[in-house]
Parts: C-alpha cells; sequence; structure tokens
C-alpha cells in the first residue's frame, strides 16, 4: 500500500485547522506588540578617553609610574564600581527613585553595575601584544539627560582618580628614595667615624708610614751600634781618669743630654706624623705643637752648650758615659716600639681594608640612590606637570537622542516569528493525535484494504457562501491586523517612511542594476 500526502492533504488541514493556527499566533503577536510598546525605552550615553603617551622622549627623561594602562584602568574600575561610590551618584542624581516597587541599596548597585560599561580601545601589534590606546565608558538609564550627566560624572572620577593615583605612586616613589639616601648618609658618617677612631687608636701602626718607620728603625739601629762604640770608649776613659768633676758640671752635663734626648724624641715623632697630615688623620695643631717644641729644645740645647763653654769644661767620662748607656737605652726602647708597630702592621691593615671596602660600598650604594633620586623627582615633576602619559577625554558624553533598548523591531519580529512558530506546532500536534477518517488514503491505512471507488464531497450552495464568507472574515482581520501594528510601528517605534528607507537601503545592493533608480 502507498502513502500519499499531496497538496489536498495539507489544504484540507488548512481548512480545518486556519482558527488553531490564527488564535494563539495572534494572541502571542499581540502579547509580542504590547511588551515592545510598554518596555520603557534605555538611553545610552558615551564618552571616549584617549590615553595619550609621554610627551617628552624617555631617553631624556622617565617617568617612575611604568603599571600598564589596562592594569591601572582594571584598579580605576573596581574603584569606580565600589558600592559606596554608586550609591553616592545614585543619590547625587536621584536615579531609580521612582521604580515602583521602591529598589533597596543592593539593587540599585547592581542596576548600577550592569548599566555602567567600560570597553578598552587596543591596538594589536603582535599575535599576543596589545596596546592600549583608549577606551570607551557608557551609562544606561531610562532617563537621557541624566544618564548624560551620570557619565560625565564618571569620567570626571576616572581622570582624577588616574592624575591622583600617579601622583601618589611618583610622590611615594621619590619620598622613598629620599629616606634611603638619608640612612645611606647616617651610615656614611658612622663609617668615617670608625675608620677615622681606628686610625687614631693605630697610628703607630698605620700601613701608610711603613716606609718611614724602617728607614727610622733602621736609623736607630745605626745609632745604638754607634754608641756602643762610644760607649766602649767612655769605659776606657772614665777607668784612666784621676779628677773629679764638680756638682755644676755634672748638673750641666745632664741638662745636656736630657735636651739631646727630648730633641732626638720630637724630631722622630714630626717624620712619623707628617704623611698622616697628607692624608689628613693628623690635625695641623699636632705639627705646629712639634715645631715649638723642636725649636724650644735647640734652643736649650744651645744655651747650655754655651754655659758650658763659658765656664770651660765639658763632661766628664763617668757623665758621659752614664749619658750615653741613658741614650742607648732610649733608642733601644724606640727601637723596640717601632718593630712592634711594624709587626702589628698587617692586621692593621687587614682590618682597615675591610673598613675601607665597607665605606666604598656604601658610598656606590649612596651615589646610585642619589641618581635614582633625581630621577624619581624628575618623573614627580612630569607627573605634576602632567608630561607623562595622561587621560584626555576624545568624545564628550552627550543627551542621546535616541533610545538604544529595547529594540522594538526585533521584539515584534520575534514574537511574529514565535506566533506563528506556536500555531504550527498546533496545528502539527492536533492533527497527529486527530484519528479520523478522511480520505481514501486514511480508510487504506485502517483497514488495509484499497476502497474500489471515491465518492467526492458535495458542496452545497449555503456551504460555499459560508465558506466565502469566512475567507473575507479571514482577510479583513488579517488587514486590520497589519493596519494595526503598522500604526503602532509608526507612532511608538519608528516612522514607516524611515522605516522604508532603511530597509531600501537594505535590501538596494542585492537588486540588479535595471531596477535600481
Amino acid at each position: 500500500m502507498e502513502h500519499s500526502f499531496n497538496l489536498g492533504v495539507i489544504t484540507s488541514v488548512i481548512r480545518r485547522r486556519y482558527m488553531y493556527f490564527l488564535a494563539p499566533a495572534l494572541v502571542i503577536f499581540a502579547v509580542a506588540v504590547g511588551v515592545a510598546y510598554y518596555l520603557p525605552p534605555t538611553y545610552e550615553s558615551k564618552s571616549v578617553i584617549l590615553i595619550e603617551s609621554q610627551r617628552i622622549p624617555t631617553e631624556l627623561a622617565s617617568t617612575t609610574v611604568n603599571a600598564d594602562a589596562s592594569e591601572r584602568l582594571k584598579v580605576i574600575e573596581q574603584r569606580l564600581l565600589a558600592r559606596n561610590n554608586l550609591l553616592s551618584i545614585a543619590s547625587e542624581y536621584s536615579l531609580y527613585s521612582d521604580s515602583v516597587p521602591a529598589l533597596s541599596p543592593t539593587q540599585i548597585v547592581d542596576a548600577m553595575r550592569n548599566a555602567i560599561s567600560i570597553q578598552q580601545i587596543a591596538v594589536s601589534r603582535s599575535r599576543n601584544n596589545r596596546q592600549i590606546v583608549g577606551f570607551e565608558i557608557s551609562f544606561q538609564y531610562t532617563n537621557p539627560r541624566a544618564a548624560s550627566r551620570v557619565a560625565n560624572q564618571l569620567v570626571s572620577s576616572i581622570l582624577s582618580q588616574n592624575l591622583e593615583t600617579r601622583l601618589n605612586r611618583a610622590a611615594e616613589t621619590s619620598e622613598f628614595f629620599k629616606q634611603q639616601l638619608a640612612t645611606l648618609e647616617n651610615e656614611l658618617l658612622a663609617s668615617e667615624e670608625r675608620i677615622a677612631a681606628y686610625k687614631r687608636d693605630n697610628e703607630a701602626s698605620l700601613p701608610d708610614t711603613i716606609g718611614v718607620r724602617r728607614e727610622k728603625l733602621s736609623e736607630l739601629t745605626s745609632q745604638i751600634e754607634l754608641l756602643d762604640q762610644q760607649i766602649i770608649l767612655a769605659e776606657q776613659a772614665a777607668n784612666g781618669a784621676n779628677n773629679a768633676v764638680s756638682g755644676n758640671e755634672q748638673q750641666l752635663a745632664f741638662r745636656l743630654q736630657s735636651q739631646e734626648l727630648n730633641y732626638d724624641a720630637f724630631v722622630e715623632r714630626r717624620e712619623l706624623l707628617t704623611p698622616l697630615l697628607e692624608k689628613g688623620f693628623v690635625a695641623q695643631r699636632t705639627i705646629d705643637d712639634l715645631d715649638r717644641s723642636i725649636a724650644q729644645s735647640e734652643l736649650e740645647i744651645a744655651s747650655i752648650k754655651a754655659q758650658m763653654a763659658q765656664q770651660g769644661f765639658s763632661a766628664d767620662p763617668a757623665t758621659r758615659l752614664k749619658l750615653l748607656e741613658t741614650q742607648k737605652a732610649n733608642f733601644e726602647r724606640r727601637a723596640g716600639e717601632l718593630q712592634t708597630s711594624i709587626a702589628n702592621t698587617p692586621s692593621v691593615e687587614v682590618e682597615l681594608a675591610s673598613l675601607l671596602r665597607s665605606y666604598e660600598l656604601l658610598r656606590d650604594e649612596y651615589s646610585q640612590t642619589k641618581t635614582k633620586l633625581t630621577d624619581a623627582e624628575i618623573g614627580e615633576r612630569l607627573e605634576q606637570d602632567r608630561q607623562a602619559e595622561r587621560f584626555e577625554v576624545l568624545e564628550q558624553a552627550t543627551i542621546p537622542d535616541a533610545p538604544t533598548k529595547p529594540d522594538r523591531i526585533a521584539i515584534v519580529a520575534a514574537g511574529g516569528g514565535g506566533a506563528m512558530a506556536v500555531g504550527a506546532a498546533l496545528v502539527l500536534l492536533l492533527e497527529f493525535l486527530d484519528k479520523s477518517v478522511r480520505t481514501a488514503g486514511d480508510l487504506e491505512r485502517r483497514l488495509k484494504l484499497r476502497p474500489i471507488a471515491v465518492i467526492p464531497y458535495v458542496t452545497t450552495r449555503r456551504e460555499r457562501i459560508r465558506k466565502n464568507l469566512r475567507r473575507l472574515l479571514i482577510v479583513c482581520i488579517v488587514l486590520l491586523g497589519i493596519v494595526a501594528v503598522s500604526l503602532i510601528v509608526h507612532l511608538y517605534v519608528t516612522p514607516l517612511e524611515l522605516l522604508a528607507d532603511r530597509v531600501w537601503l537594505k535590501v538596494e545592493p542585492f537588486l540588479p542594476a535595471f531596477m535600481k533608480p
């Protein structure tokens, strides 16, 4: 047996079920038109902010605020969308105050976050590298003037927050390096004081004077050897002397020997301190005092010698022997001190080198920090003079002329498509559930037998008139619906002439050349 489904069957189904198609379709379409009409219009006010790069070349002066623009924008966005800030803006401009029922603070915050949009404008340098050159900020609200005012308020907040953030970061950087520099200055002064104190405490063992001390030790050794020879001669002279020496002669001899020893000591100390004076480790006043002592000793020696010459005597051999032995002991003591200082010089040199290395490291760190502070101050000046990267308003938010939402045409079109789909689905469902026998094919499928003949249905004159009237009624209802929809669209959505122009602009590129005006 064959299953046939021709145009006549489809026509028969339409004739039987057209009301089941029209009723839900018209109801759903009317609901869609009502929704499109009653939805409140939403206006969007938009502003464009451009990110201008630093005006002065970075090779000449660089800013200390190196955070990426997208990162700073995200931080500003989070501050902008903070609950307290949004509630403050809503209270200032009386947003959502006419809502029925009244919105809670949390609902107002959620509504504002959904209405605020911040979109970055990026330029792709490569596949993975995108440079942010600007961003758009918009606000949607039912009142166009309020939308414009809130958008401009958001723009002002972004500009002020960006400027404040950059100034604070630059100032914090400069302040950090200032504190670091002050700390290093104190450490340098403390290190210099430690080095000076160490040199004062180890003045006799400093490595700078080791050459002078070695020469002096060699001279003292030679003088000690010479004194040994003089002592031998003095001992011989003392053993062979027969005359005694008066007390006045011994006193002058002791004074002469004492002054000579003092003179030698002053001269030696003067020679040791001269290299330290050149390096600044010994005060000039100390050298001046030594010079005065040397001059005074010379005068005393000359005076004593003059007295001895005037009285016509010199020291006796016994006294001379005693003075020579005293002088030798003094020279040996000084030689021992020099040997000790020379032996201590290596350890003093190691400790002094350690102190000097620490000082040099501190001085290098101080120089680097001072350079960084200069760069930070230049960066801060750039931010204060607004010569670094900054946000500039390229397009101010204005009062929108037309709403952006809802798209009433799209709602009506979607409602119409959905209405037709629901009507068609209802018709198909009813036809699927209906088990009535209406055609020869239905009878054949039920009985599994082919009918011998099919008697057609005979339509009376009254039935034809009723059918024609029903068709006319349907045509009138459809026409009235089209007129009503056109009127609603013309009055509340878009004038029909503008809509026709838009449709023509979209259709015109696809028309043949001979159909275009």
